[in-house]
């Protein structure tokens, strides 16, 4: 699995506190548990003049510190997607196919940047009944394949709750169809926890399956479930995060399912929350 954070603010925001010197920066979880090392490539992204802009490595995050460094410098600006990869392979991949840097996110297209934390079992099943967005996917990731999927329903979809309830729902009516050839699996994903930006609005929903968060423990609190992330909220900023990135106290759990949309307009940001499952 992975970790993540998004961010957006009226001000630029400080990309290499959330990357690198934060308490609990991306670097830090990285490597912190040696159990369940990062170790699958990184990235962060950002936006100048309205256009996503990215900084990605396939190496360990925590053996490429002055990339890390680097980008810390590099991103700038009022929306940031940051994540590290510890890769799924659903497709049994050998490790050539599955590290690369058309693997590691963030995954752009057109105005919008998305990063993921989870798994999608049947990637091969969701890409058929993609459509028209199939011919973008690029890599073998199947993070990939959900950001191209839910891209699939915001272009049709009369809001962003709408669109991420169909995008749910589509890939369970295909499960339907193809849960038997997969008897080890219960459902057809285990996590679905996503950033997404364009610049001027952030998307971030957080949902492990149909059974709720589970029992396994984040990276840096023994006492937060692995898939809750977590959100710190003011009149000038909101920062999305795998966990939280330092000790202040105003960090709070998102509840299973639910959506948070934040939008800036003009000097001030405008957040919401609807729970989508």
């Amino acid at each position: 699995m992975c970790r993540l954070f998004g961010a957006i603010s009226t001000h630029s925001i400080d990309a290499d506190y959330l990357l690198r010197t934060a308490p609990h920066s991306l670097l830090r979880q990285s490597d912190i548990d040696k159990k369940r090392k990062q170790g699958d490539g990184w990235g962060v992204g950002w936006f100048e003049k309205g256009r996503p802009r990215v900084f990605k490595s396939p190496k360990p995050m925590y053996r490429d510190k002055l990339l890390v460094r680097r980008a810390g410098v590099r991103a700038s600006g009022r929306a940031l997607i940051g994540h590290v990869r510890w890769a799924s392979n659903p497709l049994k991949l050998k490790r050539s196919e599955l590290i690369g840097l058309a693997h590691t996110q963030p995954f752009v297209h057109g105005k919008w940047m998305f990063a993921h934390n989870g798994t999608v079992y049947i990637p091969k099943e969701v890409a058929a009944q993609m459509g028209r967005w199939r011919k973008y996917i690029k890599g073998k990731n199947d993070s990939e394949v959900l950001f191209y999927w839910l891209m699939k329903y915001l272009h049709r979809a009369k809001n962003p709750v709408q669109a991420v309830r169909q995008c749910i729902q589509g890939i369970h009516h295909i499960w339907d169809g193809c849960k038997k050839s997969y008897p080890i699996y219960h459902f057809p994903y285990h996590g679905l926890n996503w950033v997404l930006s364009d610049g001027e609005t952030l998307l971030a929903f957080c949902y492990a399956d149909p059974r709720g968060f589970g029992k396994s423990k984040a990276l840096c609190r023994s006492k937060q479930r692995y898939y809750q992330l977590q959100r710190q909220v003011s009149r000038h900023g909101v920062i999305v995060a795998s966990e939280p990135l330092d000790d202040r106290a105003h960090w709070q759990g998102f509840r299973h399912g639910e959506l948070l949309i934040t939008q800036r307009q003009g000097k001030r940001l405008i957040t919401r929350r609807a729970q989508v499952v």
